[in-house]
C-alpha cells in the first residue's frame, strides 16, 4: 500500500515521507529541512504529523507553504500542545495582502493534540490565513486519523516537552491476482483502485462495477459491468495490512519504553531515533534522547520486522555504521534477555 523513506540522510534533519501506491497521495512524519525534496513530492502531501516543534523537526513548514501557495491544496497537520500557536507564528511572519486575488485556495487544517482533547483551526489563503477554530472536543483516544484504508495513532513521549510518536496501519492489504485478471480477459488499470475502494467500504456483493471501456458486451458495444462480489472472489486476495511506526526525540524511561513498544508492536518497519552510542547513555539521558542500543532493544521488544535509525548526532557523520551495528546487535540478541529497567 505504501513505501516509506527518510527525507534526509541520518545525520541531517529528521522526517519520513510515506508514498501511497496506486494513488497520488503521501503523508509526512516530521518536517525537517525539505530543500532536497522535489516539489512534485510536496504536492502529493495530504496529512502531516509533527512530533514536536524543535527547529530541526519543523523548519520545513515554510518550504511546504511556499510550494503550495497559489494552488488548490488542502493539508491537514497534527501536532502536540501549543501546535496551533506555532503554526500561526510561522504564517504570521509573512504579509498576505495580495492573496485575496488568487483564483485558487490553499487550506490548512491544524489539529492540536492533547492527551484529553483535540482543537482544530482552519487557515485559508483567500482569507489571508486568518485562523478560525472549526472543532474542539474531548478525546482521550490514540487515534488521529481513521479512514477506509488506514488508521494513524499517536503516543505522548517525554522529551522534556511532549513529543508525539506515530503509527500508520493499513487496515487490510487488497492484492489483485494478475493471473486471474488474464483468465477473465480483464486489463489492469485505474478501475482496480475503484474496485479496492468499494471492497474497503464493504459495498453489497451485487453492486455493479464498471469495467474498462476496452471491455465491451452486447451488440450495442455498451460498457460491461460485473458484480462486486464476483470480482472480489475471482480477483482479490486480502491479507493483513502494512504497519509503520515513527519514534523521534524521547528519553529512555520506563513509561516511554512501554508506550513505544505498544505503539510499534509487530510493525513492518520502525523508524526510530538513535543520536548516541550506548557509552554516551548519560549524555543521551541529559538531552532526553535514545542511544542506538536502546533503539535496538525497543525494536526487538516491539517485535518489528525491521527498523531504520535516524537523527544521528552530526559527530557520527562518516561513522554511522557504529550506531547501526550497536542497534542491530541489541535487536538480534535473543539469547540474553535484557530487562528494560
Amino acid at each position: 500500500m505504501f513505501s516509506a523513506e527518510l527525507i534526509n540522510e541520518p545525520c541531517a534533519d529528521p522526517g519520513v515521507y510515506v508514498k501511497f501506491k496506486h494513488r497520488n497521495e503521501a503523508f509526512l512524519f516530521d518536517v525537517g529541512n525539505l530543500c532536497a525534496t522535489p516539489s512534485r513530492k510536496i504536492l502529493r502531501l495530504s496529512n502531516i504529523f509533527v512530533s514536536h516543534t524543535h527547529m530541526d523537526h519543523f523548519i520545513g513548514f515554510d518550504y511546504i507553504l511556499r510550494i503550495c501557495l497559489g494552488r488548490d491544496r488542502h493539508l491537514s497537520l497534527f501536532g502536540p500542545p501549543g501546535f496551533i500557536t506555532n503554526v500561526e507564528s510561522k504564517i504570521g511572519a509573512y504579509s498576505w495582502n495580495l492573496v485575496g486575488n488568487y483564483s485558487n485556495d490553499f487550506v490548512i487544517d491544524v489539529t492540536e493534540v492533547h492527551e484529553n482533547k483535540r482543537i482544530t483551526k482552519r487557515f485559508e489563503c483567500r482569507n489571508a490565513f486568518s485562523g478560525e477554530v472549526t472543532g474542539e472536543m474531548t478525546d482521550t483516544s490514540a487515534v488521529l486519523l481513521d479512514r477506509e484504508d488506514c488508521i494513524v495513532k499517536t503516543a505522548f513521549l517525554d522529551h522534556r516537552i511532549p513529543s508525539l510518536a506515530f503509527s500508520l496501519k493499513e487496515k487490510q492489504h487488497i492484492n489483485i491476482m494478475k493471473n486471474a485478471l488474464e483468465e477473465l480477459g480483464l486489463p489492469q488499470g485505474d478501475w482496480l483502485a475503484d474496485l479496492k475502494d468499494r471492497i474497503r467500504r464493504n459495498e453489497p456483493d451485487e453492486t455493479p462495477v464498471s469495467l474498462p471501456r476496452t471491455v465491451k458486451t452486447g451488440r450495442g458495444g455498451e460498457a460491461a459491468t460485473m458484480p462486486l462480489g464476483r470480482l472480489r472472489d475471482s480477483l482479490v486476495m486480502i491479507t493483513p495490512g502494512q504497519k509503520l511506526a515513527y519514534v523521534a526525540d524521547a528519553v529512555y524511561s520506563e513509561e516511554n519504553a512501554r508506550k513505544i513498544i505498544d505503539l510499534a508492536e509487530s510493525a513492518d518497519i520502525l523508524f526510530i531515533e538513535a543520536p548516541f552510542l550506548d557509552e554516551e547513555a548519560e549524555q543521551a539521558a541529559a538531552k532526553y534522547h535514545l542511544t542506538a542500543r536502546q533503539a535496538g532493544e525497543l525494536a526487538r521488544k516491539a517485535g518489528v520486522k525491521r527498523f531504520v535509525l535516524f537523527h544521528f548526532s552530526p559527530k557520527y557523520r562518516g561513522q554511522e555504521f557504529l550506531l547501526e551495528d550497536e542497534a542491530l546487535e541489541a535487536f538480534i540478541d535473543l539469547e540474553e534477555e535484557i530487562p528494560l529497567f
